[in-house]
């Protein structure tokens, strides 16, 4: 958005190296089950763990923005992502010696870097002159890595050097953004901007189903293999599923970057509760593959798809800006809670119930959903 006192908008050459660390440091949540999953086969983690350890890489994320997005200016930003970078390098390759306990605390200080380089894209964004263009180049070339590095790790990485490859190739790719860092702004006009303040009671619920949808989605995504092996498909087969879904991502930035102006931005995200709700049936409700992969592709789809909606429908109850500005601790946050509702649910009850907590969470979100649009006139509205 753009208005007056606004410092000058963050175009031309200044936004590649801001997309390229975020890039970098989105793209993990993506390949969670493929090495979390190795540290289950390595002995590090029980299922139950891989949910922590989920749960502790996310809310390091969240946590990290919101603090930065409150407390830090936008300036020194060089620095900010050369001390980003060493948490991640130092926690990726930590992971690869630690015990179970120390694995989950560097998952977090990996989620903390990682939410430090995406607070710098945000910034970036909300000085753009054209964000919904830039976002959609990040969040369509994110899904391009993860699938690429999907693909290495099941095909190549994994089977000859197990985790410890896996979490090698991420110290490689931290390693390799820093390419980026020189070609940084180091600052923007208006760094010391401070924070808009709190919403009204019909944004917050949008927020909140926000959260409630990210974690129906990362709630599933995490145990997703261990899911389908429950479903009864071998270890080979569902691990085609983390690929196929990770390719559903791409289609469905592509899709969103199209449907932006066309779909208003409640009608887009109802109808990914819809579309989600059915791939999870698919996922765990058919016996063959061809079925089961749909469903991971679908899958994967809503799960990019949505979110671009989620800010035009935050600003269609809230004008102000106000919850706009809480929309990336909100995304975050729900998968924090996604994976850490699921991991008592697991040690209990097995991991097949996930499913059920799952549609449990996107039924919340629509519930939520319809309950702010309630006697609201102007909160259908799109992205553009």
């Amino acid at each position: 958005m753009t208005g007056q006192g606004q410092p000058p908008a963050a175009s031309g050459p200044v936004w590649p190296p801001f997309v390229l660390l975020g890039i970098g440091a989105g793209c993990i949540s993506a390949l969670q089950p493929l090495l979390l999953d190795l540290l289950r086969q390595s002995g590090k983690l029980d299922v139950a763990a891989m949910g922590l350890a989920a749960t502790a890489e996310a809310a390091g994320m969240a946590i990290a923005t919101t603090l930065a997005a409150l407390r830090l200016p936008l300036a020194g930003l060089r620095t900010k992502a050369l001390l980003a970078l060493a948490a991640m390098v130092l926690a990726n390759a930590g992971t690869v010696f630690a015990g179970a306990e120390a694995v989950v605390v560097l998952r977090f200080v990996n989620g903390a870097g990682s939410g430090i380089l995406l607070w710098l894209l945000v910034g970036m964004l909300s000085r753009s002159d054209a964000p919904a263009r830039i976002f959609a180049i990040y969040v369509t070339a994110q899904s391009v890595l993860a699938l690429a590095l999907s693909q290495a790790i099941a095909a190549l990485v994994a089977p000859a050097f197990g985790h410890a490859g896996a979490y090698g190739l991420l110290v490689l790719l931290n390693l390799a953004m820093l390419v980026a860092v020189p070609r940084l702004a180091d600052g923007f006009a208006g760094a010391d901007a401070g924070s808009m303040g709190l919403p009204g009671p019909r944004a917050l619920l949008v927020l909140l189903a926000m959260a409630a949808f990210l974690a129906g989605i990362m709630g599933l995504w995490v145990y997703l293999l261990p899911l389908l092996a429950a479903s009864g498909h071998d270890a080979a087969t569902a691990g085609m599923a983390v690929p196929v879904g990770i390719a559903g991502q791409i289609a469905g930035g592509l899709l969103a970057v199209f449907l932006a102006s066309r779909l208003g931005a409640v009608t887009a995200w109802v109808c990914g509760i819809v579309l989600a709700l059915a791939a999870i049936v698919l996922l765990v409700g058919a016996a063959g593959t061809l079925q089961m992969l749909l469903g991971a592709g679908l899958f994967g789809l809503v799960w990019i798809f949505v979110p671009p909606f989620q800010m035009p429908a935050v600003l269609g109850v809230d004008p102000t800006g106000r919850g706009a500005m809480l929309v990336g601790t909100a995304q975050l946050s729900g998968t924090v809670i996604g994976p850490l509702a699921a991991a008592p649910l697991v040690a209990r009850l097995g991991v097949s119930a996930v499913s059920g907590l799952a549609a449990a969470w996107l039924a919340l979100s629509l519930l939520m959903l319809m309950a702010a649009r309630f006697g609201h006139r102007t909160f259908e509205r799109t992205s553009s």
